[in-house]
């Protein structure tokens, strides 16, 4: 029946959708079950209306969970939602339905990035980012294990050593959420007054810490060992911060002052991939590994930045963003400028 019906809506589809039904319906004809009816009705139908929410194209909602259109548009109703019925991108690496079939498909039978991406002859991140825009469900990197006490020693002599959790993740086989969960609880339960309630009072590096980023939604805190007492924060609905003037002028004093990036991100509370990202689009120079160090010392901020020969520069083509850049014959237009649409189309 679901087959029929299926097989009713490849006029709307298109006719790379009826390649993809006609590969899925030989293999419902052998006995393999599609990715739709591997799951109950129930989760069909909780991924449907996510993907809509999302803002995810029809097209795309019905070739990842090879479902059909008309059904598809049944749950819309039923919600109130709104399908995006945009013409899908044509060119040479635009992602085709039978790509998007693939891909989840692979995904739900637990194939890890790297094999489908090159199944998919197209990079990890892309498919990593295909992933995440198609709404399709996470997860988890490690497999949760029960924690040992060596576990724990280990866990702890680490960050003894203050080595990040990413490494830390990576050496003992496990996730970062897993190592923040376990952190949190082998802390000592604090008094309900240890940490305001109220999201408008600004929290203590300590306090925050004690917090995951989920849980830091919505709040300020004080970066740790700050010369100008600096205070971030996250946005209510993401674990994103939007990055001020000042935030970028003490990511780049840490920078040259050989503050590694691991120390950099547990200090501000943010990812590493945040921090290197922030730095790349600031311009600041490249750095040994083995002149880097853990704590921050401001003192060799202006050392290392005199020695380099950098200055702050005010972009031409953005007024208010600041780069970083060579004193002699350094760049006048930052990197963000240049790649801004009304840059690109020469306007």
């Amino acid at each position: 029946m679901f087959a029929r019906s299926l097989r009713s809506s490849l006029p709307a589809c298109g006719v790379v959708a009826e390649a993809i039904f006609h590969s899925s319906y030989a293999e419902i004809e052998k006995g393999q079950p599609l990715i739709s009816l591997g799951k109950t009705p129930e989760e069909v139908r909780a991924l449907v209306i996510e993907m809509t929410m999302n803002g995810v194209n029809v097209a795309y909602i019905a070739a990842a969970l090879f479902i059909s259109r008309l059904e598809i548009e049944a749950i819309a109703r039923e919600e109130g939602l709104v399908l995006k019925r945009t013409p899908l991108r044509n060119g040479p690496r635009a992602w085709s339905l039978l790509d998007i079939s693939r891909l989840s498909r692979a995904w739900a039978e637990g194939e890890d990035l790297p094999t489908i991406a090159k199944r998919l002859d197209r990079t990890v991140m892309a498919v990593r980012k295909k992933r995440a825009a198609l709404g399709l469900p996470a997860r988890e990197r490690y497999a949760e294990v029960a924690w040992t006490d060596a576990d724990v020693a280990t866990l702890l002599a680490h960050r003894e050593r203050r080595i990040g959790l990413q490494r830390i993740a990576k050496q003992m086989g496990r996730s970062v959420r897993s190592l923040q969960r376990k952190l949190v609880s082998l802390r000592p339960t604090p008094d309900s007054t240890a940490i305001p309630a109220d999201p408008s009072v600004i929290l203590t590096w300590e306090q925050a810490s004690l917090l995951t980023p989920e849980e830091r939604r919505g709040r300020r805190w004080q970066v740790r060992n700050s010369p100008s007492g600096l205070v971030i924060g996250f946005s209510r609905n993401a674990c994103t911060t939007r990055w001020s003037v000042e935030m970028q002028h003490e990511l780049a004093m840490r920078h040259f002052a050989h503050q590694s990036p691991d120390a950099v991100a547990e200090d501000f509370l943010l990812t590493v991939r945040t921090i290197v990202s922030q730095s790349g689009w600031l311009h600041l120079p490249r750095r040994s590994k083995k002149d880097m160090r853990k704590a921050f010392e401001p003192a060799l901020y202006e050392v290392y930045l005199n020695k380099m020969d950098y200055v702050r520069r005010e972009c031409l083509g953005k007024a208010g963003f600041y780069f970083w850049t060579t004193r002699r014959n350094g760049r006048r237009i930052s990197r963000l400028h240049q790649q801004t649409a009304v840059m690109r189309s020469g306007d």
